[in-house]
C-alpha cells in the first residue's frame, strides 16, 4: 500500500536531535541559538498567533477577518481573547480570497487580516496588504502549510509572517515555529512576553523524536500496509490512530498547552535543520505534481490556478469523496479526508458560492516525491477512470 506521506525529516537529523536533548538533559553543553533580529523561534504558529494577540491587545469584541478554512486552534486563540473571526471564503481554482469581499467586510471594529495559505499554495497578497494599510488594520501571513524555503519568505509589507515545523509540515523539526514580526518595537516586547514562559523539556522532546522514529520506520510501503492491516485486524480505527501519533496539540485548554518555549534541543535542531534546507525537495514536490495533475480531469483540480503552488499536499475535489477514498485504497493507495485537522468557519446566512473551497468534497491523495514513476502513472489512470 501507498502511505499517505512522508515525513520531512530523516533519520540522521532525528539522532542529531536526540543528541541535543540528551547533552541538555546531562549537562554537557548549554548552548542556545540566538535567532536573527525580528525571526522568534517559538513552541508553534498558535503560541506565536497567541503572543501578538496578547501584546496587540484589541479591545475585547473587535474583529479579525480569516480565511475561512484553518485548523481549529487559530479560531479558538481568536475568541479565547474575546475577538471575532469574520470568514472570508477561499476560490477553490486559485486558493486566494478576494480583495472585493475584505474590503466589503471591514467594519469600524475590524483590527486585522490572518490570510491563510492553503495546501502549498502561496495567496496573492498585494492588494490585501494595500487595503489593510488604507484602514490601518494589522496583517497576520499563515505559512504553517507553505514553507518552501526560497521560494517564499512572507510578503515583506506583511506585519507578522508565521512558519511552523510541526510533525507533519514541510522541513519540520517536531515543533517549533519562526514568527516574521516587521515592526521591531512589537518584536521586543513579543519577544519579552515569550521569555516570561516555561521551557519545555528536553525530556519531553526526546520522546517526540523517538515517536517520530517509530512512525518515520511506518511510512515504508511494506511495514505500512502490515501496520494498517494489522490495526484493521484488531478493530481499531486506523484514521483515530494515525491521529493520535501526529496532533500536536490533543485535547484540553490549548492555552496552557501552548504556553511555554521550546527546548534548547528543540531549537538546535530548528537552527540545523533551516541551514540545511535542501530546496531540490521542493521542486521534485512540484515535479511530481506535475506529474500527475496536467493528466487528470479538470473537475479534480484544486488550485490549479494558483501562480506559486508548492503542493505540501495533493487534494482533489469530488462528488463521491467515501467512494473515491475506497476505490483507491483498494488498488493500494491509502487517501483520506483526514490529512489534514483543516475547518471551515461559516458565516452565519452566507450564501455559497460554486467557486467557494469546500472541505467535506476534498480527497487527500498520498502522493509524496519518493513515489516511483510507475506508482504515479498507476494514481493518475486510477483517477481517470473513476466516474467523478
Amino acid at each position: 500500500m501507498i502511505p499517505r506521506g512522508k515525513l520531512y525529516i530523516s533519520y540522521t537529523d532525528l539522532i542529531s536531535g536526540m543528541y541535543y536533548c540528551l547533552i541538555d538533559i546531562f549537562k554537557f553543553q548549554k548552548s542556545v541559538v540566538i535567532p536573527p533580529a525580528k525571526e522568534l523561534i517559538c513552541l508553534s504558529v498558535r503560541t506565536g498567533f497567541d503572543l501578538v494577540l496578547s501584546t496587540l491587545n484589541f479591545p475585547a469584541g473587535s474583529e479579525v477577518l480569516v480565511t475561512n478554512i484553518n485548523i481549529p486552534d487559530m479560531f479558538n486563540i481568536i475568541t479565547g481573547h474575546n475577538l471575532t473571526p469574520v470568514p472570508i471564503p477561499v476560490n477553490k481554482h486559485t486558493l486566494n480570497i478576494s480583495p472585493a469581499q475584505i474590503e466589503d467586510a471591514i467594519t469600524p471594529a475590524t483590527k486585522a487580516i490572518l490570510i491563510t495559505h492553503l495546501f502549498g499554495g502561496i495567496m496573492e497578497t498585494d492588494e490585501l496588504i494595500a487595503i489593510a494599510q488604507r484602514h490601518n488594520l494589522v496583517i497576520f501571513e499563515d505559512c504553517a502549510q507553505a514553507y518552501a524555503g526560497d521560494v517564499y519568505n512572507g510578503n515583506p509589507a506583511s506585519d507578522v509572517v508565521m512558519f511552523s515545523f510541526g510533525f507533519i509540515k514541510t522541513n519540520t523539526a517536531i515543533s517549533g515555529a519562526m514568527i516574521k514580526i516587521n515592526d521591531r518595537a512589537l518584536y521586543t516586547e513579543i519577544a519579552k512576553r515569550n521569555e516570561h514562559y516555561d521551557q519545555q523539556n528536553s525530556g519531553v522532546y526526546f520522546k517526540k523524536l523517538f515517536k517520530v522514529a517509530f512512525v518515520k520506520l511506518l511510512t515504508n510501503k511494506t511495514i505500512y500496509t502490515g501496520f494498517y492491516n494489522l490495526v484493521m485486524a484488531i478493530g481499531k480505527d486506523f484514521e483515530k490512530v494515525l491521529d493520535g501519533f501526529t496532533k500536536g496539540f490533543p485535547g484540553g485548554d490549548i492555552f496552557k498547552q501552548i504556553r511555554y518555549r521550546p527546548s534548547t534541543s528543540n531549537k538546535r535542531l530548528l537552527n540545523k535543520k533551516l541551514s540545511n534546507f535542501n530546496q531540490h525537495s521542493i521542486t521534485a514536490r512540484m515535479q511530481l505534481a506535475n506529474d500527475i495533475l496536467p493528466n487528470i480531469p479538470d473537475n479534480y483540480k484544486i488550485g490549479f490556478k494558483n501562480k506559486k503552488h508548492t503542493y505540501w499536499v495533493m487534494p482533489v475535489e469530488t462528488n463521491d469523496p467515501g467512494v473515491l477514498i475506497s476505490y483507491l485504497l483498494s488498488n493500494g493507495f491509502d487517501a483520506s479526508q483526514k490529512a489534514s485537522s483543516l475547518i471551515m468557519l461559516n458565516q452565519p446566512g452566507a450564501i455559497s458560492n460554486p467557486e467557494d473551497l469546500m472541505l467535506e468534497n476534498l480527497v487527500y491523495l498520498p502522493a509524496y516525491p519518493a513515489m516511483s514513476k510507475k506508482d504515479r502513472n498507476k494514481l493518475t489512470q486510477l483517477l481517470i477512470s473513476f466516474p467523478n
